[in-house]
């Protein structure tokens, strides 16, 4: 994916001012940067939901997306909102049993969504992200509200589905990002620009004690850049 020169403003605000980012096919790339820099402005353009004054962003084919906001209907079942997304020859054949299945969510296809927890609705929003199968997966914060274990269970499920598809995350979270991200982008903003680029070439499986000694340094620096924006941001 290629974005050009892309640039978007609010008023007198200018989120993006000739943003520039060219990324991978395949695998995971993390955005973090303080609260209102732009991120989600970014992905609202990626995905065409906001048009961008001017630039442009290259990707291939159509995009899928969980947002912060969970975004489910509630007149419609658990199943029936995963495959709300697949065209009518596609549904019924088992792709939402089989990510509810994967996800943890065996059992709850026929429920409604009023009756599930938080943390229930926020896997049922993944699951139908996944099931569009597009290649480019947008995420802005998707695990908030989930537990630790139920966490790192769909973070592996993520890690399964980025080697043939390009996963876009926003995440404040600096231990989701080293468990996730082959590639991590520091931003700040507005307007959003980069503040630091690391490429991280271990695969998940090579991700033990060690590999986090290795990156201490950088949750250090990553850890300064978000007191620094905060203090900034005051």
């Amino acid at each position: 994916m290629k974005i050009v020169s892309l640039s978007k403003q609010f008023s007198d605000l200018k989120v993006l001012d000739r943003f520039s980012l060219e990324l991978p096919d395949r695998g995971i790339v993390a955005l973090m940067g303080p609260s209102g820099s732009g991120k989600t402005t970014l992905l609202s353009i990626i995905s065409g939901a906001l048009p961008a004054d001017s630039g442009i962003v290259e990707k291939r084919g159509n995009c899928s997306a969980v947002f912060q906001e969970d975004r489910l209907l509630p007149w419609i079942n658990v199943l029936e909102n995963v495959e709300i997304v697949l065209d009518k020859k596609c549904q019924g054949k088992g792709i939402g049993l089989k990510l509810l299945d994967e996800i943890g969510l065996s059992g709850t296809e026929s429920q409604s969504i009023q009756s599930l927890s938080g943390g229930m609705q926020r896997r049922v929003s993944i699951c139908r992200a996944l099931a569009y199968d597009a290649p480019l997966l947008l995420m802005d914060e998707p695990f908030k509200g989930l537990d630790t274990a139920i966490k790192k269970q769909v973070m592996d499920m993520m890690v399964s589905h980025s080697r043939t598809q390009l996963v876009l995350l926003v995440t404040h979270d600096l231990q989701e990002t080293l468990y996730l991200a082959d590639e991590l982008y520091i931003l700040e903003g507005p307007p959003l620009c980069i503040k630091k680029h690391c490429s991280i070439p271990e695969s998940q499986n090579e991700r033990g004690e060690d590999f986090y000694l290795k990156y201490q340094n950088l949750m250090i620096d990553l850890k300064n850049h978000r007191k620094s924006s905060l203090i900034k941001s005051k």
